[in-house]
């Protein structure tokens, strides 16, 4: 009889006397068959990366036994991890599960083939999820082609598999269809629409299970949205349309935020967010583009923005960059744009003197590289900072902010030949 264990993480030794493996901090030996770590929390098998997460507690070092059974199957064994009891158990995989682009590059297609028809399915404008009897457990997460599906996370129980199937930025609408023991998932692709009249998306950073930044009390999430509200009422006030990617304290994915963006057919595209730093006298306004980071200050807060990402995908392979090929060749063409609007906007905060400037930068911002307009990322100032802190919070200081970002989108409209 198996022991019932109260957590994924399981220690070495607990590992070898349920599995048989043995886990080291450099590999994984399994029946004679190595897989070698090649990244922090990943190991190399078959020509296939696997994430398999360590962590030291004392002198035990323990790994995450659900990431840790798909690794074992590739390597001839029968383990399964069951998320619900959170035991290993042994078995064998009866569904096959594929996806892939159609031949013209118009549709993808998510195929499960499974010994029963019995599949439920629950579908909302982000995700798809297929319940299905029958055992998987050949990957942890699978990951997408980044356009149309960003990445497929699948749970495994004693009898039944989940797959979570998150939509990527260019995907529209999809169509599910069962055939006898097989359910297909067409995915159509995004056509952004013709806006009438020029249309602005402002996306307020993070929200709901995604705080963000925090310090001295506050919540970045809550300073974003107060600000990207006001944005929107002088623009709208302006004459001009305004789409907000949330307008209360919600979670809503880095990609449903894009997806959204590009459905509208907008114009522009601005981030609001607050930054953050371990140096707690850092203070000031920087406005962002999308380029590759040229210093350690703009990958840093490029890292904690693309933290959100974990919410939405949990694990992307280190070897294959999400939607990357597809976003820097679009981005390429809006660079300049892009540049022109992040330089407009700081200008209208430095001339309202309301806060150091710290400069126009260029860092990868995940949100920005799937949008297919103009985009920008303000971040308002360092949350971290007692004194800006306090500030930020303070609606006289959010309406500032929001005159000086809405003049900055305005004038740069203006100079595209807008309204």
């Amino acid at each position: 009889m198996l022991l019932l264990l109260l957590s994924q993480w399981l220690t070495t030794s607990e590992i070898k006397r349920l599995t048989g493996a043995r886990v080291y901090e450099n590999k994984v030996v399994y029946r004679g068959k190595v897989a070698r770590y090649v990244h922090d929390n990943a190991v190399k098998y078959g020509g296939n990366i696997f994430p398999l997460e360590k962590r030291w507690k004392g002198k035990k070092l323990y790994v995450r036994a659900d990431q840790l059974a798909p690794i074992l199957l590739h390597m001839g064994g029968k383990w399964f991890w069951d998320s619900e009891k959170k035991r290993f158990f042994k078995g064998k995989p009866n569904i096959r599960f594929v996806m892939g682009r159609t031949s013209d590059g118009d549709k993808y297609v998510v195929t499960v083939k499974a010994a029963s028809p019995n599949f439920k399915v629950k579908e909302d404008p982000d995700s798809i999820v297929i319940d299905v009897k029958g055992l998987y457990g050949k990957f942890w997460r699978i990951v997408g082609d980044g356009n149309f599906v960003s990445i497929v996370k699948v749970i495994q129980k004693r009898k039944s598999t989940r797959f979570v199937v998150h939509l990527g930025p260019g995907a529209n609408g999809y169509k599910v269809s069962r055939d006898g023991n097989t359910l297909r998932v067409v995915i159509s692709k995004l056509t952004p629409k013709k806006a009438s009249r020029v249309t602005v998306v402002i996306d307020p950073g993070h929200g709901g299970r995604d705080a963000g930044a925090v310090g001295n009390g506050y919540k970045e999430k809550d300073i974003n949205l107060a600000v990207a509200l006001k944005v929107a009422r002088i623009l709208r006030s302006k004459g001009y349309r305004v789409i907000l990617t949330r307008t209360k304290d919600e979670y809503v994915s880095l990609y449903a935020r894009a997806r959204m963006a590009n459905r509208s057919g907008a114009h522009l595209f601005v981030s609001i967010h607050c930054n953050a730093s371990r140096d707690r006298n850092a203070s000031g306004m920087e406005t962002y583009f999308l380029s590759e980071s040229r210093t350690s200050q703009e990958r840093a807060v490029a890292i904690l923005e693309n933290s959100a990402i974990k919410y939405d995908i949990g694990y992307v392979q280190p070897d294959e960059p999400v939607g990357a090929i597809i976003g820097d060749l679009l981005q390429n063409l809006l660079l300049e744009q892009s540049y022109n609007l992040a330089l407009s906007i700081h200008r209208a905060a430095l001339k309202m003197a309301l806060t150091r400037d710290r400069g126009v930068r260029q860092a990868g911002f995940y949100v920005l590289k799937w949008v297919m307009m103009p985009s920008v990322l303000v971040e308002l100032g360092f949350i971290t900072n007692r004194k800006e802190a306090k500030k930020l919070a303070s609606p006289s200081y959010q309406r500032r902010l929001a005159r000086a970002i809405a003049s900055g989108i305005e004038r740069y409209i203006k100079q595209q030949g807008g309204k």
